[in-house]
């Protein structure tokens, strides 16, 4: 840039120079010599001055017009920005702000989409997830601690255990006013909703992998030897080692709370009672079509191991797949209603057809093939509670015997209450009567006035304020009084 500025002004002075004068003599003519210097040495600084001064103008007016651009442009592109920024915020307000009534946004059916804590606050009421660690399975508690209407806690507190394939959304399901963990909480109890290992909401371990046969090694007998109380030791360790809780469960529910109170017989002290229903503990009257399944269940479990399932029906097996077909999101209403009443008791007029895909969304919460096996092994044992059979030589080394121990009911020492029904084709009139008389003479029983309630109306009956919770109400308030 420095070199050109000098050729353009040399330039310019070459052309505002005049003409050299000729010399005629190098003495005689020194004044007029001189004379010509000092002129031409003027003409070039005038020259000079001259260009120079053009260049500053020329300069000048290049960074004028170069400014006025620059603040042109500027001017333009800032208003085009705003206009664009106007343009969007309308655009904006018009799309995600201003309220919609936009359909497509809603859920369909929130209780069958949404998790169990949600659906708790979505009702109006007060939701805690409380995290136990039991033999390194992470276990998830869903806890009601009062009513909607209070925000006191009481000392009556009541531990709900949900069944086979389930989880803590089976008290729930019903909705508010007939699922049990809503009335209870509006009756002023303190609900603690625990969820076994592998279900749902307590799938991770501490060290193993949810896919290992390792993870999915138990059956009901290790949730009733350590997890519930592991769970009871975390409540009372909360509230305080006097509270008195009361177990109620349904289904394995039941089966895990006997064996439980058998193997750890210190629970019938931390316990206050035991409401079973429909209990699942002998198993020789089950009127289920899956009884004519329990002499190959371990066969089909071998078979499903061999393939690294140890998971029974994960949702990526082939069987798991199948039952897709009632999923709440493709229900075939029928088809379903039918499968369930083949297997629970048919009911169609306590059957709520709303509740139908909720429930059929939790079908599936997750269990081991260990656990299906034990449960054919009661089915085939009879009259025997027993604990898990691995055949003579690993009875040997395992129990010091060629046949599993059974579960000494004897231990039991809860005052403990039966709900059973005529139409349930799980829990038989004869199994219950015979599980009565291997209880405490305290033991009392309760059948349920509707000749066709069945294994699944205790979570789902339209009529299950009159049928169920109001006797269960009056056995609490009974329970508690006998404790104060």
């Amino acid at each position: 840039m420095y070199t050109s500025s000098i050729l353009l002004i040399l330039a310019i002075a070459a052309t505002s120079f005049p003409p050299i004068r000729t010399l005629n003599g190098p003495f005689d003519r020194t004044n007029s010599f001189f004379g010509f210097l000092e002129q031409t040495s003027s003409d070039m600084e005038g020259a000079f001055t001259s260009s120079y001064g053009r260049a500053v103008k020329i300069k000048d007016t290049i960074n004028s017009y170069l400014e006025e651009q620059q603040n042109k442009i500027s001017t333009e592109v800032n208003g085009y920005f705003e206009k664009m920024k106007g343009r969007g915020r309308q655009l904006a307000d018009t799309l995600s702000y201003v309220p919609t009534e936009d359909a497509a946004s809603e859920l369909e059916n929130p209780d069958a989409e949404l998790a169990v804590p949600a659906r708790i606050v979505r009702h109006g009421y007060r939701c805690e997830t409380h995290t136990v660690a039991s033999n390194g399975y992470i276990l998830s508690l869903h806890r009601i601690p009062h009513s909607k209407t209070t925000k006191e806690i009481s000392y009556k507190t009541i531990l709900l255990q949900h069944g086979l394939f389930a989880s803590s959304a089976d008290w729930i399901m019903n909705g508010p006013g007939k699922a049990l963990a809503y009335v209870l909480a509006d009756a002023g109890y303190d609900v603690w909703m625990s969820n076994v290992r592998g279900s749902k909401y307590s799938k991770e371990h501490a060290n193993w992998r949810t896919n290992s046969k390792a993870y999915w090694n138990f059956s009901w007998h290790d949730v009733a030897q350590h997890d519930i109380p592991a769970i009871l030791d975390y409540i009372t360790d909360l509230k305080g080692r006097d509270t008195k809780i009361t177990y109620i469960g349904h289904s394995m529910g039941t089966t895990i709370l006997f064996a439980m109170l058998a193997l750890r017989p210190e629970y019938n002290q931390v316990l206050s009672a035991g409401y079973a229903l429909a209990p699942v503990v002998f198993m020789s009257g089950i009127r289920s079509p899956i009884k004519s399944l329990a002499p190959l269940a371990s066969n089909v479990a071998h078979m499903e191991m061999l393939y690294g399932s140890h998971e029974f029906l994960p949702k990526d097996s082939l069987l798991g797949k199948l039952t897709s077909s009632c999923h709440a999101d493709r229900i075939d209403g029928k088809v379903c209603k039918t499968a369930i009443f083949q297997m629970c008791g048919e009911n169609e007029g306590q059957l709520n057809e709303t509740v139908l895909p909720v429930f059929l969304a939790g079908v599936g919460a997750g269990t081991s093939w260990k656990t299906i096996v034990h449960f054919a092994q009661l089915i085939l044992a009879r009259d025997r509670f027993q604990q898990f059979d691995y055949g003579v030589w690993n009875n040997m080394r395992i129990y010091g015997d060629a046949t599993p121990p059974e579960y000494d009911l004897a231990k039991v020492k809860l005052p403990i209450k039966l709900f059973w029904s005529q139409n349930d084709l799980l829990s038989s009139e004869e199994d219950v009567l015979r599980l009565e008389r291997m209880l405490p003479s305290t033991t009392e029983t309760y059948r349920i006035p509707d000749p066709k309630f069945n294994h699944l109306d205790y979570l789902w009956a339209t009529d299950a304020p009159t049928l169920l919770n109001n006797e269960i109400l009056s056995s609490l308030d009974k329970t508690f009084e006998r404790i104060d």
